[in-house]
């Protein structure tokens, strides 16, 4: 009660009130209650365990949504998943706030930088044994054209026991990169490998979408029927998509294999991050659409 009662001691006179999921949520009866002229406003990430376990059960106490997937089952997109909910004021919030995610050089800079870089495959992920099982079979076709790096159980030691349980034995444990090691490698890589956790891919849009193309990578990313990849990256022009693991090595492999393709699809995401996804323009889009829904209040 202290902290809510604080909470309402400095928000009080707020217009806008943005919530996200299992951070930092407010008691919906709390803020239905105390907040009646500000506009309340639930932030959806890309996750379908936290949309069911916290946010469709409070959606009757907001006023509108934000979301970052456009995708999100076999049955629904996001937008008329929220829309049945009730939440049918939503905009979508393209997952590209973070990682500090500005750009890195000017075009031409990004031209010669390209020519310099090692023609090899980088993936950087957190450890998901689904995406593991994935990354193992994918690894051992391309062998040392892709490395990997993350945070991953027993010390990275994980990825070799697990590739040996499948059958595919692989030594190498998975380091992890600080945020200084992994913009430089980044700048030595020409190809991004991005997975989203379902498969086939139903939610899409990770924060690994945005920071690839921002740091100048050509981007290989797994799609399906479900997926609506295609809304935030032209396939074939801007990056080129998968659907099983052997896709993403044939690929992969085109992009190694195929210099003006691999920099055609690094410049058209860098250029079309810039003028679309940059972080300003999504938070002056999202405060503009605020100002329209709170003349309604």
């Amino acid at each position: 009660m202290a902290f809510l009662n604080e909470f309402l001691r400095k928000y009080k006179d707020y217009d806008v009130i943005v919530m996200n999921p299992g951070l930092d949520l407010v008691h919906p009866e709390f803020l239905h209650k105390n907040f009646p002229n500000s506009l309340k406003c639930l932030r959806f990430i890309d996750d379908p365990h936290l949309t069911y376990s916290y946010c469709l059960p409070f959606s009757w106490a907001f006023d509108c949504a934000i979301y970052c997937s456009p995708s999100y089952s076999n049955e629904f997109t996001m937008s008329e998943i929220l829309s049945l909910s009730g939440l049918v004021k939503h905009k979508w919030f393209p997952h590209c706030s973070s990682n500090n995610l500005k750009p890195q050089y000017s075009l031409k800079q990004l031209k010669i930088q390209l020519n310099k870089r090692n023609n090899k495959a980088i993936y950087v992920g957190n450890y998901y044994t689904s995406k593991a099982k994935r990354l193992i079979k994918i690894k051992k076709e391309l062998k040392n054209n892709l490395h990997i790096y993350g945070r991953s159980p027993l010390a990275g030691f994980i990825f070799p026991i697990m590739s040996t349980l499948m059958g595919y034995p692989n030594f190498k444990r998975i380091k992890e990169l600080s945020t200084s090691k992994r913009e430089l490698y980044y700048s030595n890589y020409s190809i991004g490998l991005n997975m989203h956790l379902s498969f086939p891919s139903r939610e899409t849009g990770n924060a690994r979408l945005y920071e690839l193309a921002y740091r100048g990578l050509a981007q290989v990313v797994d799609t399906s029927e479900f997926s609506a990849i295609s809304k935030i990256f032209e396939p074939e022009t801007e990056i080129l998509t998968y659907s099983t693991p052997n896709e993403c090595v044939d690929q992969i492999k085109r992009l190694q294999n195929d210099k003006e393709l691999r920099n055609k699809i690094a410049i058209n995401s860098y250029k079309k991050s810039i003028k679309d996804y940059s972080y300003e323009k999504v938070i002056n889009d999202t405060c503009e659409w605020f100002k329209t829904l709170t003349t309604n209040i």
